[in-house]
């Protein structure tokens, strides 16, 4: 709050409080106005409170649920999108928190994988990550990060900002690696995740592609198989892994959103917290509400 000229009334500093609406009705000893002055007892002033503010800066992390992988020459399925950024605000603010679906497998003969459930934190949006090609659908499907192309064919592409491109079919029958937050998918092999650095983990790995040995990203990222395939890790948005036959491609693993913030203190709520490494954790693997 900027110093005035004339007199000021208390609902003045409601911003600085973080009251909603500005209109509330506090008074001198409450103690959102006592904790912004940092003065516990005793003697209040309105002068205490100018230039104060309650604000403070937490880290996110969105990403989304990861596409799952094609039967039949399939390919692997691409990550979830993958965003993380800063945010400095006031307390007491709701942001509604999506966590996205894992991709389910195709369910009949030779079937392409699917996208996975888009999610958001706010107004902030990831997109689920793209299914892998299959005999009955060559191409890797668009996404956060693109599912893998079948021979030949190419890989869906990735938003800039959330992943890669999957990547293109070798030509020899089996089927590419979808698309990863940090890399694009390989002929075979799925493109790897990213780390967040707030909880240490890697997330949003592409699933490999549909023959035995391939790989997955890093980041939860299902490996591929001849004959079977694995999903793609629960809560960390990595494709699931394509299927060179057809008994099954894995699914895409589910979404997760992440803050953190300095200090064990609470501050927001919402999730479930922890206190790892000085700081204060709130993690969600469902939809919910954060309130900063």
């Amino acid at each position: 709050m900027a110093t005035p000229n004339a007199q000021i009334a208390l609902s003045q500093v409601n911003d600085e409080l973080g009251v909603s609406p500005t209109s509330t009705a506090i008074n001198m000893g409450a103690s959102a106005v006592r904790a912004l002055a940092g003065i516990p007892s005793g003697a209040i002033a309105m002068s205490d409170l100018q230039q104060k503010t309650n604000e403070y800066t937490y880290t996110y992390m969105v990403v989304a649920g990861g596409g799952s992988g094609g039967e039949n020459q399939g390919a692997g399925g691409g990550a979830g999108g993958f965003i993380t950024a800063s945010i400095t605000s006031a307390p007491g603010i709701p942001y509604t928190v999506t966590v996205g679906a894992g991709a389910s497998p195709g369910t009949g003969f030779a079937s392409p994988g699917q996208n996975g459930g888009n999610g958001a934190f706010g107004n902030i949006p990831t997109t689920g990550g793209g299914g892998g090609g299959s005999e009955n659908g060559g191409s890797g499907r668009a996404g956060g990060s693109g599912g893998g192309g079948r021979q030949g064919a190419s890989g869906g592409s990735g938003i800039s900002g959330q992943g890669n491109s999957g990547g293109q079919g070798d030509g020899t029958g089996n089927g590419a690696g979808g698309g990863g937050a940090n890399t694009a998918g390989g002929a075979l092999n799925g493109g790897n995740g990213k780390t967040f650095p707030g909880d240490g983990i890697a997330y949003a790995g592409g699933g490999g592609g549909g023959r035995n040995g391939t790989s997955g990203g890093s980041g939860g990222g299902g490996a591929g198989g001849t004959e079977s395939a694995q999903s793609g890790t629960a809560s960390r948005g990595g494709g699931g892994g394509g299927e060179r036959q057809w008994n099954g491609s894995g699914q895409g693993g589910s979404g997760r959103v992440v803050v953190v913030y300095p200090g064990t203190a609470q501050k927001g709520t919402g999730g479930t917290e922890s206190t790892p490494g000085g700081n204060r954790m709130h993690v969600f693997n469902s939809s919910g509400t954060w309130t900063s």
